[in-house]
């Protein structure tokens, strides 16, 4: 196609020009006056709103302390400067206003919201202390992000003591990587038990969806809940697999994965220490712990998904397909250390409970498995439920272990005091010895600074079979731990820059979205190999209003918007039009409608 080699040549005059303008960077200035940051990102913008600056900058050394959130609205990032041996990294630290109360916004209350429509975003190389200055109180977590079809990149940042959930995704058709990261002593809101997590977003009725997740090299410790809710879908429908690579997730009181839901997913070469930590018991009788189903559930549980019936999923070609899931488990590794099997025997323990009328009620509960057990239905990979998903809707596991010979080095007293405040709730689902979020072991007994480096250590045993259990047969979990093996895998790897390239099953096109619209619309369309396509807008008389597309495209998801108008810019009138995909060799037509 003659026009196919214009447009490759037009689209690479227009691209040399972004690689000439080099990004312009502001240090953050440092006084230790509290809310200086936020107070001169905020401010440092252009007549139009956008931020003045591309890279803002914080300061090895130094404790920026915030006042509330820092709002991003258009494309930027925020960076923290080098540090050498013996110092730390840029941190940043809440601290309550003059009434004494924390003075961040709505809710959740965290240190970063992003905003805006189809602006990049990223974070990178900062320590984040939730806890706020003189221990008065703790952030939700660190980010949430909102807005349409925005790309979040989150890379070696730490966060310590935060309450809830680091990451949640409340936007739309977002592109999230988290990356090299570490989120460890989630300290939960007192009497809080399973509602916590690394990574929450992705469908239901208050969080966002998906278009890219990747979650790579990244250690996560100590959450009270599911570390990654991944709703329904996982991803919108025709865009890459959620991959979730090389992680290690350490005393988890639930699963790494929301149970039910999680479609599209990939979970290779992970660690699974301590999780489901909570334990699962035989009978709650709705007054003890909720993860009592009969037999138990193994660390990879995915159970039944119900049929899409959401009609704004169904009218935008988002609905998820049960019977068809795409969950792949592939090279993880498991362990549950000694203070967790202790747990796991417990005696069979009861309580009384007395109603508004003065009525005592005793209940009473024991563990699964049980004293004297082996644990065969606490301490296992795979459940009932689960094989029934394999055998019949699209989930798989293949090549995973139970690595007993791990010889994993985080102190015990990490775990074990986590058991402690777990056992305190099964005696009677009341914390009476835990009541707030101060009970973590605290290396040093000081909230208020982070010891750098952290005190834990995440290594395991050379000689354990996890050692050398990933796909290229380096160490299972994150590789940051193992910094020869890091590097041997950055050459063997094609994922290590988030770049994924998963392939498209079939050449499809997308029903447009929204449909009817005013003033844009949103095309996506599939390929499973590369070819020279074309995308156009009809009217009803068959003529052409619109190319979107006429070039060569390599395999994979392409997603277009059409603004309603025509090829020499002017709006055209409301009514239904066409729109055609075609190879050469196979044609698609869509119908969609302009409403004014």
């Amino acid at each position: 196609m003659q026009k196919s080699i214009l447009n490759r040549f037009l689209v690479v005059c227009a691209v040399i020009p972004m690689f000439l303008i080099a990004q312009t960077s502001v240090d953050v200035p440092w006084t230790g006056t509290p809310g200086e940051m936020e107070s001169f990102i905020h401010g440092d913008t252009t007549s139009t709103g956008e931020q003045a600056h591309d890279i803002y900058v914080l300061a090895a050394n130094k404790v920026y302390l915030q006042l509330s959130e820092v709002n991003m609205n258009s494309s930027m990032e925020l960076v923290g400067a080098a540090y050498g041996d013996g110092e730390h990294p840029a941190t940043v630290q809440p601290i309550a206003g003059d009434d004494g109360n924390l003075q961040f916004t709505g809710w959740p209350q965290n240190h970063v919201k992003t905003h805006g429509t189809g602006q990049t975003y990223a974070i990178k190389n900062i320590l984040f202390n939730g806890v706020a200055a003189g221990q008065t109180g703790s952030l939700f977590g660190v980010l949430s992000t909102y807005g349409e079809d925005n790309t979040v990149v989150v890379d070696h940042v730490t966060s310590v003591h935060h309450q809830i959930i680091s990451y949640f995704n409340f936007g739309t058709a977002q592109r999230l990587h988290l990356t090299n990261n570490t989120a460890v002593q989630f300290t939960v809101y007192g009497g809080g038990m399973w509602w916590g997590g690394f990574v929450w977003g992705g469908g239901g009725g208050w969080t966002g969806t998906w278009k890219e997740l990747l979650v790579q090299n990244n250690t996560v410790e100590g959450c009270h809940g599911q570390v990654m809710v991944i709703y329904d879908n996982g991803v919108i429908p025709g865009y890459n697999p959620i991959r979730i690579n090389h992680n290690t997730f350490v005393n988890i009181t639930d699963w790494v994965k929301f149970y039910r839901h999680g479609n599209n997913t990939r979970f290779t070469n992970n660690l699974f220490v301590n999780t489901v930590s909570t334990g699962q018991t035989h009978n709650s009788h709705g007054q003890g712990p909720s993860l009592n189903w009969a037999g138990g559930h193994g660390k990879m549980a995915t159970l039944s998904q119900g049929e899409c019936t959401d009609s704004t999923l169904l009218a935008r070609g988002w609905c998820w397909d049960n019977n068809n899931r795409n969950i792949h488990y592939n090279n993880n590794a498991f362990f549950d250390t000694e203070e967790l099997t202790t747990m796991f025997a417990m005696e069979p323990w009861c309580w009384d409970v007395t109603d508004t009328a003065g009525v005592v009620t005793t209940y009473c509960d024991t563990m699964i498995g049980g004293p004297g057990s082996d644990f065969e239905n606490q301490s296992r990979w795979m459940d009932d439920s689960t094989q029934y998903q394999m055998d019949n809707n699209g989930v798989s596991e293949a090549d995973n272990i139970h690595a007993t010979d791990l010889g994993f080095e985080l102190e015990s007293v990490y775990i074990q005091t986590q058991v402690n405040r777990t056992m305190d709730w099964l005696d009677n689902k009341v914390h009476d010895d835990h009541p707030d979020g101060w009970w973590l072991h605290q290396n040093d007994d000081d909230w208020n600074v982070v010891e750098w480096p952290l005190p834990m250590t995440f290594t395991y045993s050379t000689a354990s079979a996890a050692y050398t259990h990933s796909e290229w047969g380096l160490p299972v979990g994150d590789l940051n731990h193992w910094p020869d093996a890091l590097a041997q895998w950055e050459t063997l790897s094609t994922d290590n820059d988030g770049d994924i390239a998963y392939t498209p099953k079939e050449f499809a096109l997308n029903q447009n979205y929204p449909n009817p619209f005013n003033p844009t619309t949103e095309i996506s369309f599939s390929m499973e190999q590369a070819a020279d396509v074309s995308l156009t807008v009809f009217n009803m008389l068959g003529q052409s209003v619109r190319v979107l597309e006429n070039a060569s495209l390599e395999a994979g998801t392409h997603s277009y918007k059409w603004d309603g108008r025509d090829e020499l810019g002017q709006s055209v009138s409301t009514g239904v039009y066409l729109y055609t995909l075609t190879d050469g060799t196979k044609s698609i037509t869509k119908k969609m409608a302009l409403m004014k």
